[in-house]
């Protein structure tokens, strides 16, 4: 692995991961654990999918803990490239309905829709059968959708 894919894939693992956690520090740290991981497994054959399989084995369910979601501005901790058009209400609204999905459906709806894994990847990457990524997908966008919702603030669309 070079420097230029770890420069390269950083700022999207953390993505990936602060989707799945909702805290920037937490993200960056499970990220640059990811990579380091990464540099010293010379036989992986396909190292984006061992990546993401990585990173979210960091997000197995631990022992029931309640988890809550801690949100700051990407820009105050160097995210300078965030989709500006996003207000942060709508951002907060959307990292809580993610963090209420179950944590499979979580990791399906990020690896499959923001990291635009197929069906295939996402289910090799989970431990998964294909059929189950479809399952978890419907049940967690179907789950995305109501949590959506039921959030809106007052006069929103």
């Amino acid at each position: 692995m070079t420097d230029d894919y770890v420069a390269q894939r950083y700022a999207h693992l953390r993505r990936a991961a602060f989707l799945m956690c909702g805290d920037w520090t937490r993200a960056a740290g499970l990220a640059r654990a990811t990579l380091a991981r990464a540099l010293t497994d010379p036989d992986v054959a396909d190292l984006d999918l061992w990546a993401y399989g990585d990173l979210m084995s960091a997000f197995k369910p631990a022992h029931s803990r309640r988890e809550h979601v801690f949100v700051a501005h990407p820009q105050a901790v160097g995210e300078q490239d965030a989709d500006a058009a996003l207000s942060d209400v709508y951002t907060v609204l959307v990292l809580d309905a993610l963090r209420r999905l179950p944590p499979k459906c979580r990791a399906v709806l990020v690896l499959h829709h923001f990291c635009h894994l197929p069906v295939g990847e996402t289910a090799d990457v989970l431990g998964i059968d294909g059929g189950k990524v479809t399952e978890y997908e419907a049940e967690g966008l179907a789950a995305f959708g109501d949590l959506l919702r039921a959030t809106q603030p007052a006069g929103a669309l």
